[in-house]
Parts: C-alpha cells; sequence; structure tokens
C-alpha cells in the first residue's frame, strides 16, 4: 500500500497527517519520504489536457479524448522510442504488429492499461515532457491551432 499525498493546503496536510497515522496504527512500520515543492506533472498535465481541447475544438481530430490518444502516438511514442532503449525493445516486440487504429485505441482508457491508456507521458522525464508539448505545439500550430494564450499562461 503507497500512498503520494501533496500537500499544498491545510485541508491536504490534515490528510497526510491522518493517512500516516492510520498506516502505522495498521501496520506499526511506515516509510516516509519528504521533499518540498509541487508536483510538476500537475501543471503539465493541465497544460496537455488545455493542449488536447484546442485541437479538438480547432480541427477534425475528434474529442479530446480523440486528440489525446493521437498526441501520445504521433509525438510521446516517437519521443520514448528515440530515447529510451528499454521502452522500444518493449514496443517493438508487443506494439510494433498492431495495425494504426489498434494502437491508436490503446492510447486511451482501455481494460488492459487502465483509464489513462499506454503509458507514455507518465514515463517521460522532464526534459521529454517539455519536447512532447513542443512537438504538439509545432505541429498543431502548423495546421493554424492558436496555442499562445495557452502557453503565455503557463509563462506567468
Amino acid at each position: 500500500m503507497t500512498a503520494k499525498i501533496s500537500v499544498n493546503s491545510q485541508a491536504k496536510l490534515s490528510e497526510a497527517i491522518t493517512s500516516l497515522t492510520t498506516m502505522y496504527r495498521d501496520k506499526k512500520f511506515v516509510v516516509v519520504s519528504l521533499r518540498p515543492g509541487k508536483d510538476r506533472t500537475l501543471d503539465q498535465n493541465a497544460l496537455w489536457f488545455s493542449l488536447y481541447q484546442r485541437i479538438a475544438a480547432m480541427t477534425q481530430i475528434g474529442d479530446v479524448e480523440d486528440a489525446r490518444r493521437y498526441c501520445k502516438l504521433h509525438f510521446g511514442v516517437q519521443i520514448l522510442l528515440n530515447e529510451d532503449g528499454d521502452f522500444r525493445n518493449g514496443w517493438y516486440q508487443t506494439m510494433r504488429h498492431l495495425t494504426y487504429g489498434q494502437k491508436l485505441d490503446l492510447m486511451g482508457a482501455c481494460p488492459l492499461f487502465g483509464p489513462d491508456g499506454f503509458p507514455v507521458t507518465r514515463l517521460f522525464s522532464r526534459a521529454q515532457g517539455i519536447a512532447y508539448t513542443d512537438r504538439i505545439v509545432s505541429n498543431f500550430t502548423e495546421r493554424g491551432v492558436v496555442f499562445t494564450d495557452l502557453l503565455g499562461e503557463v509563462a506567468a
């Protein structure tokens, strides 16, 4: 049983203390790791969701989930294939033989990989996450999608 709680309010602090107390009471041994700062993936995930929304609204790609699946397959998988030998070997052994439609479907919610689909973006390093964002913006800007307002909010 592992729990991760980002403490950013009094309520979250209380939740963390309660969770720690309960776990200690039940198990008698608990390992605790603490680090200051906020979880960058929350901001990054929020930005990506906004990008997917904009793509869905300004293209014929489909809905937000269709945009997410497309970006994961076309940009995220390519980043990992280029930079991660273990991912590349696994992809070629298990996914390469599938049709494009099957691969695209697996990028979204499915019984095999759960609600987030095939793991791609959650495997990213910080640099890979930035590269993913850049590739999405570059590709869809060329198709007429405007992201300047979304990207301006991140820089602020």
